[in-house]
């Protein structure tokens, strides 16, 4: 039987080998014979090795045209499964790219290699097999043919971080209308639906990846541009959700289910006291306090009321007459407890309570014109029976109320700092507070022109279970900076609010400026919305505020709020997320940035991965500066001459580079 033939392979990008067999190397063993009979074996020997190492110089051509042939092959490949997604056009790439260089479609296998990584998936790896007959060592018994073996495997490095990413395959994408302009010089913008930039909206970005059977539509205008000009690098592929499954974001799921438990504090019970009250008649006034084993003495229309001594004053209510000045207890120590069964009622002067702990079952109202001051310390402070703007709250001033040093509140029915009033609760960095709900489900109500400022709380409590309603035009309240703010409710604002730095978990809905109203004189400058190293969490659960233009929006930037100003933290696990949106699929509410809401300066991520984000109606935000806005929503929407600008670097949220050869 005839013996079948030996093939020598010879490998790019690998191992290379070279079998030798026949009669030379079983001559080259034999040690007998003439010096004749060697030198005329010696010729055709001599002659033989020059022929095979021509032979071999020739293959060797073959593999270098191979490897580079795979080389370009790969990178073709990959290119078009970049651009495409699809294996059909990144085969039909590769065999193109072979047949231009002389190979046919059978010489080449164009496969993904999943073993080794890339921007837009697996690599593409092109492999050139072709088998070249050997001439002069068949005339000697030896090999017939070698294999000629080159593969290369190209993909995609990562590329710049997405600044704008639309999330959902089957949602709108990202559009553009009405003479908007998308600007992201430092970074990509990425979109798992289709792009539309029609003529006269602009998209000026690096580069930009989609993921739609059709491409990104721009009225055959060229609107998709490089910051320096010319068209931008545009790519097919599906862009993961970078926050999607990560410590922050697991942790920001279980925060709000504990918010949406947070139950309001205890309303106040204290036993029944002998009311004080304060008034002209001297001799009524003096006998109520020596009732209670104390003293009241008058003065030039000034009553000093005094229990020195006494470690608990119980009481019934407290009240001042119309013109008078109170000094309770003046000297008194900060461990003195004073058990209120009614409540504090201002309609003099002025009123000022030592500090200490005061148990006020019936809630401190405040009339028009009067000064209230309370030294630091502990306030548990009930629902009033009387009603104030329609609502019954712990806590109604329509003047000058002053809570003093590091104070901790407890305040069942919540606070109402009335139109044009003056509320201070605690100073300083050691506060606590614990708010529950007036009457009609308000935590916090501030009327308009109203100025609220409550001291920090770094580590503290701050626990609000109802609405925080920002109140009408002109007011200011200025919220405590604290590790975790946890408000079971939605945030209603129509004047200005500083929110101090920490986490927010809002179990509800953020309107700003959805009722109308503004900018305000907020510590001494004008602001709309301020919060420095500050993370908020929104579920959009629960009954949603009134008001039009936010309608249907988890958080929303409205009216004339023409300079909000948001900077997500720099440390801890919340780290560059400005605001996360609702993370359960159920509920889709959106971002939306609209009238006249222009100047905004956001630096970190708007996280929506179930709704939208939007802007409209003239409507402008970016990073101010050397800050970083990422937009990462279902979809992304312009209109009515609206513009962004976004800067951003943050983990996670690469696109696709260059193609290069990775093997």
């Amino acid at each position: 039987m005839k013996q079948a033939p030996n093939r020598n392979v010879i490998q790019g990008r690998g191992p290379r080998g070279w079998r030798s067999k026949g009669w030379v190397s079983g001559f080259l063993r034999q040690e007998d014979g003439g010096a004749a009979i060697m030198t005329g074996l010696a010729i055709p020997v001599l002659l033989g090795s020059a022929g095979l190492a021509l032979e071999y110089g020739q293959l060797l051509v073959v593999r270098a045209e191979a490897q580079r042939t795979s080389d370009l092959a790969s990178h073709a490949g990959a290119v078009a499964y970049g651009r495409t997604g699809d294996t059909g056009p990144m085969t039909d790439a590769a065999r193109a790219v072979a047949r231009l260089n002389g190979f046919a479609d059978k010489d080449i296998a164009v496969t993904l290699d999943p073993s080794v990584a890339a921007a837009s998936g697996a690599a593409v790896r092109a492999t050139i097999s072709v088998e070249k007959p050997l001439f002069l060592p068949r005339l000697v018994g030896g090999e017939t043919s070698v294999e000629v073996v080159a593969s290369a495997v190209a993909g995609t490095l990562p590329g710049e971080p997405a600044c704008v990413q639309a999330l959902d395959p089957g949602g709108g994408g990202i559009s553009l209308s009405g003479g908007t302009s998308l600007r992201t010089e430092e970074c990509a913008v990425a979109s798992n639906a289709e792009v539309e930039a029609p003529c006269g909206t602009s998209i000026v970005t690096n580069s930009l990846s989609y993921d739609s059977a059709s491409p990104p539509r721009t009225g055959s205008c060229g609107t998709i541009t490089k910051p320096e000009g010319g068209a931008a690098e545009i790519v097919r592929r599906a862009t993961p959700d970078p926050l999607a499954g990560t410590e922050a974001i697991m942790l920001a799921a279980t925060q709000m289910d504990r918010t949406a438990a947070l139950a309001p504090p205890e309303q106040v019970v204290v036993a029944p006291g002998s009311n004080m009250d304060f008034g002209w008649d001297q001799n009524a006034t003096k006998a109520q306090a020596e009732a209670l084993g104390c003293s009241a003495t008058f003065s030039q229309a000034v009553w000093t009321f005094s229990c020195l001594g006494r470690s608990t004053v119980n009481l019934g209510r407290v009240t001042l007459g119309g013109g008078l000045t109170l000094r309770f207890n003046p000297g008194g120590g900060e461990n003195v407890t004073y058990n209120l069964s009614g409540e504090i009622r201002n309609n003099g002067a002025r009123m000022t309570f030592a500090g200490g702990t005061y148990n006020v079952a019936g809630g401190i109202i405040t009339g028009g014109g009067s000064v209230t001051e309370f030294g630091a310390g502990t306030y548990r402070i009930g629902r009033a029976s009387h009603y104030c703007s329609g609502a019954r709250y712990s806590i109604c001033n329509t003047s000058r109320l002053v809570f003093d040093g590091s104070s901790s509140f407890v305040l069942p029915g919540g606070i109402r700092n009335d139109g044009g009033a003056s509320l201070t609760l605690g100073t300083g960095a050691g506060n606590d507070f614990r708010l529950g709900p007036s009457s009609n489900g308000n935590a916090i109500s501030l009327g308009g022109g109203s100025q609220t400022y409550m001291g920090d709380a770094e580590s503290g409590v701050f626990e609000v279970a109802g609405r925080i309603d920002g109140g009408g035009g002109g007011s200011c309240m200025m919220l405590p900076a604290a590790p975790l703010h946890e408000i079971n409710g939605s945030i209603v604002a129509s004047g200005a609010i500083r929110f101090g730095g920490g986490l927010y978990a809002v179990n509800g809905y953020m309107h700003m400026g959805g009722n109308g109203g503004g900018s305000a004189e907020c510590g001494g400058e004008t602001i709309s919305i301020e919060a420095i190293g500050a993370t908020f969490l929104i579920s959009g659960a629960g009954q949603e505020p009134p008001g039009w233009e936010c309608r249907g929006q988890a958080f929303c930037v409205s009216a004339d709020y023409s300079n909000l100003r948001i900077t997500a933290p720099q440390s801890g696990p919340f780290t560059d997320l400005a605001v996360i949106g609702p993370l359960d699929p159920a509920r889709q509410a959106g971002a939306l940035f609209t009238s006249g809401a222009s100047g905004s300066v956001v630096s970190g991520a708007f996280y929506f991965p179930n709704g939208p984000i939007a802007t409209s109606g003239g409507a402008s935000a970016d990073s101010g500066g050397d800050g970083c806005l990422q937009l990462i929503g279902s979809e992304i929407s312009m209109s009515g001459g609206t513009a962004l600008a976004s800067e951003c670097r943050l983990p996670k949220a690469g696109t696709v580079g260059q193609v290069v050869i990775l093997r």
